[in-house]
C-alpha cells in the first residue's frame, strides 16, 4: 500500500485503485455535443426543429452582442466637439474599431462552428478552445473599453436606458449559467478528475477555467457599466441612483455644467497699459451666460464699443442684458467709473466696435450630447465699414497673454464670492473693475464629466462660424 501525506492527514490509495484510475483516464471520452448538456430535453435533442431553435437562440444572443459593439463604435465615431463633451482619444477609438472587427470575424467563425456542432456533431474547432479565444480577444477587451468610455460620459436617464443597461448584465449571466451547466456534464467531470493523468483533460480544464475567469470579468464590467450609467457620484463620494421619468427620451443633468458659466472676452483694448506681463494681469469682459444663449429661440447679438481717448477709455456693451452698460477707465488711476444710466454719446462717435453673434446648436445624441455654441465676429474702426477682424481669436486667455495681437474667447464660471450679473465686477454703485482669472474658475476645472470625473473633451470656447450672419 502507498501512503500520501496531506498536512496532518493521511490518505491511502491501493495499487488496484491507482491502476483503475490510470485506465479510466487513459482515454478521454469522445466529443460531447452541446445539446447533450441541456437538462430535461432528452427526447427533443434529435428533433430537427429543436436543433434549429437552439441554433437560432445562440445566434441571436451573439448577434445582439455584435450589434451592441458596432453601435457603441458608431456613437463614439459620430461624437463631435461641443459643450462639455467631445470625441474620445484616437487610441480609444482605434482600439474599439480593432476589437469590433475582431468580434465580427469571431462571430462569423463561431456561427459556422456552431452549425457543424449542432447539425453535424463535428465542429471545426473544439468548443471550449473557441469560447476561450472569443472571451479573451473580444469580450473582455470590449467590456474594458466600454467601461473606460462610460466612466467619462453622461448617460441620458430613461426606462429604455435602464433596460439597455440591465440587458448587458442578463446576457452575461445567461452565458455563465450555460457554461456552468456544460461544466457539470459527464465529460467535464471526467476531465476534472483526470486532469493530472490525461493531457487532453488537463487542457480542457484550463480552457474552461479561462472561460469562467473571462466571463466573471465581463460580468464585473457589465455591473460597473450599470452603476456608471444609472447612478451619479456626489462630491463626498456617496452614490445616488438616478430615477427615470420618461420611457424613451432621456434626461440630462446640465445644470451642474452650465450654472453661472459665461462666455468671456479678452482683447488688448481692454488692457489699460496695452500690454501685460502675467495671466493675472489680463482684463476680461463677461459677454453672456451660456444659459442665456441656450434659452433664446434666435441668434443672440452683443455689441461692444470702445473709444480710446488721451486720458480715458469709454466702453459700451449692449445686446446681452435688458440695460445697456457703460463705464469709463481712467488711464492714470486705472479706476473704472460706471455710468448709470448710460449717456447717449458714450463711446461714440469714432469708436472701435466689436459685433458678436452667438448661435446655439441644440443637442443631438450621440454627436452633440449638450449641443454647441458657435459665434461670428465683425469689427469696425472709427466710422469705417464692418469687416472681419484683423486679429486671431484663441480659445484661451493664455494665448492672449503670449501674443498681444491675439484676442480670446473662453468659458469661465464665476467664483462663489464674485457676482456675474454684469459685464464687469461692481465694487460699488458707481465703481467697477474688469474680471481677472483669479475671480473665475476655468472651465476645465468645472466640466469634470461622468462617474469618474474625467477631464472634459468638449470645446473650451464657442466655435467660429464664418457663415453666421452678423448685424452691423
Amino acid at each position: 500500500m502507498s501512503e500520501k501525506n496531506n498536512g496532518n492527514k493521511k490518505s491511502t490509495v491501493t495499487p488496484v485503485e491507482e491502476i483503475e484510475m490510470e485506465n479510466v483516464c487513459a482515454m478521454r471520452p469522445g466529443h460531447e455535443n452541446m445539446l447533450d448538456n441541456l437538462p430535461c430535453c432528452g427526447k427533443l435533442r434529435e428533433k430537427f426543429y429543436f436543433k434549429v431553435l437552439v441554433f437560432m437562440m445562440v445566434l441571436l444572443l451573439d448577434a445582439a452582442d455584435l450589434v451592441s459593439d458596432w453601435l457603441l463604435f458608431h456613437d463614439v465615431i459620430m461624437t463631435k466637439e461641443g459643450l462639455v463633451y467631445g470625441p474620445p482619444e484616437d487610441a480609444l477609438k482605434y482600439s474599439l474599431l480593432v476589437f469590433s472587427i475582431i468580434g465580427t470575424i469571431t462571430f462569423a467563425f463561431e456561427v459556422a462552428n456552431l452549425w457543424w456542432e449542432v447539425f453535424r456533431k463535428n465542429p471545426w474547432l473544439d468548443i471550449d478552445l473557441l469560447s476561450a479565444i472569443i472571451v479573451w480577444i473580444e469580450d473582455v477587451p470590449q467590456i474594458v473599453i466600454n467601461v473606460f468610455i462610460v466612466a467619462c460620459r453622461e448617460e441620458a436617464i430613461s426606462y429604455f436606458q435602464l433596460v439597455k443597461a440591465s440587458v448587458i448584465i442578463v446576457g452575461v449571466v445567461v452565458r455563465i449559467i450555460v457554461s456552468l451547466v456544460r461544466y457539470c456534464s459527464k465529460n467535464a467531470r471526467h476531465d476534472l478528475q483526470c486532469a493530472k493523468q490525461n493531457k487532453d483533460s488537463c487542457r480542457h480544464v484550463v480552457y474552461r477555467s479561462f472561460i469562467m475567469i473571462g466571463l466573471i470579468i465581463t460580468l464585473g464590467g457589465a455591473i460597473v457599466i450599470f452603476m456608471f450609467t444609472q447612478s451619479e457620484r456626489n462630491p463626498d463620494g456617496s452614490l445616488n441612483f438616478k430615477i427615470p421619468h420618461s420611457v424613451i427620451e432621456g434626461e440630462y443633468d446640465d445644470e451642474k455644467y452650465f450654472s453661472n458659466v459665461s462666455v468671456y472676452f479678452s482683447h488688448k483694448m481692454l488692457d489699460g497699459t496695452g500690454s501685460k506681463l502675467t495671466l493675472s494681469d489680463a482684463n476680461i469682459l463677461r459677454l453672456v451666460k451660456i444659459d442665456h444663449i441656450k434659452n433664446e429661440d434666435y441668434d443672440l447679438s452683443i455689441n461692444v464699443s470702445i473709444k480710446v481717448q488721451s486720458s480715458q477709455t469709454e466702453y459700451k456693451i449692449d445686446g446681452a442684458n435688458p440695460v445697456t452698460e457703460c463705464f469709463t477707465l481712467n488711464k492714470n488711476s486705472d479706476q473704472i467709473t460706471i455710468q448709470d444710466p448710460c449717456p447717449a454719446t458714450h463711446a461714440s462717435p469714432h469708436s472701435d466696435k466689436f459685433y458678436f453673434t452667438f448661435h446655439y446648436t441644440k443637442p443631438s445624441v450621440p454627436s452633440l450630447i449638450f449641443g454647441d455654441i458657435t459665434f461670428n465676429l465683425k469689427t469696425s474702426k472709427g466710422n469705417g465699414n464692418c469687416q472681419s477682424p484683423d486679429f486671431t481669436i484663441d480659445n484661451s486667455v493664455v494665448g492672449h497673454t503670449k501674443n498681444i495681437e491675439t484676442a480670446a474667447l473662453h468659458y469661465y464660471r464665476a467664483t462663489v464670492d464674485v457676482s456675474d450679473n454684469y459685464h464687469i465686477k461692481r465694487d460699488g454703485k458707481n465703481i467697477g473693475n474688469f474680471y481677472h482669472p483669479r475671480d473665475l474658475t476655468d472651465i476645465t476645472l468645472v466640466w469634470k464629466t461622468g462617474f469618474a470625473y474625467c477631464s472634459s473633451s468638449g470645446s473650451l470656447a464657442p466655435h467660429r462660424d464664418n457663415d453666421l450672419q452678423v448685424n452691423c
